[in-house]
């Protein structure tokens, strides 16, 4: 077995794995783009139907009657378990809104396979124990813990907005900006298990060129 094919087998099964997930995404972003350019709706070019969910909210049956919250002309509320506002035929900064609310998601997920991909080349490529996969290593671990944290607060901001547009609350406007500790646990520990990892591999590469200097 070739060096190549040992370096190959090293990243699997995340090279696979991000392989296709990041195909997947590239085909649901063409279709995104063509259903813009061609479709209709929300986002097909003329206003269409723009629904948002107040996150983190559960309504009971006592909820129908207590909720303050009721649609501004041209809205629609639903309370399912959680409080949900529709426009028939959003406003172009509701649309805006709409798409806010979505793509910081999608960016994350995109910047995330995306540098995975380029750590795994770099491991291939260099092998395993080099200052370069190191570096690559602790590019990702930030980038996960600032991305999902920036994701986080400005998918709540607009869902935010959108609510206080399509609805009249007589309480504090919806402040859901408190929640984004909640979605942050698991993201800020798998990235400071990959900072904390950039340095063994740092110290490794170190360890393994002090060798390679002293044969």
């Amino acid at each position: 077995m070739t060096t190549s094919d040992e370096r190959r087998r090293l990243t699997e099964p995340l090279d696979s794995v991000t392989t296709f997930f990041g195909t997947l995404m590239i085909i649901a972003a063409l279709v995104g783009v063509a259903f813009l350019v061609f479709g209709s709706g929300s986002f097909g070019g003329v206003p269409g139907n723009v629904c948002v969910t107040q996150p983190g909210t559960q309504y009971g049956d006592s909820g129908w009657q207590t909720s303050s919250a009721t649609a501004r002309p041209g809205h629609s509320t639903s309370i399912i378990g959680s409080l949900q506002v529709c426009a028939d035929h959003a406003t172009l900064s509701e649309q805006a809104l709409g798409v806010l609310a979505a793509l910081p998601a999608v960016l994350f997920w995109g910047g995330l396979l995306f540098l995975l991909w380029r750590t795994m080349v770099t491991a291939r490529r260099d092998g395993p124990f080099t200052p370069r996969v190191a570096a690559a290593v602790r590019r990702l671990g930030w980038f996960i813990i600032i991305g999902s944290i920036a994701a986080a607060v400005v998918h709540l901001i607009a869902i935010d907005a959108l609510l206080t547009i399509m609805t009249k609350i007589d309480d504090n406007p919806y402040p859901d900006l408190i929640l984004v500790p909640l979605h942050l646990p698991i993201p800020v520990l798998t990235g400071a298990a990959l900072l904390t990892f950039a340095r063994i591999l740092k110290a490794g590469a170190a360890m393994d060129a002090e060798l390679q200097g002293t044969t």
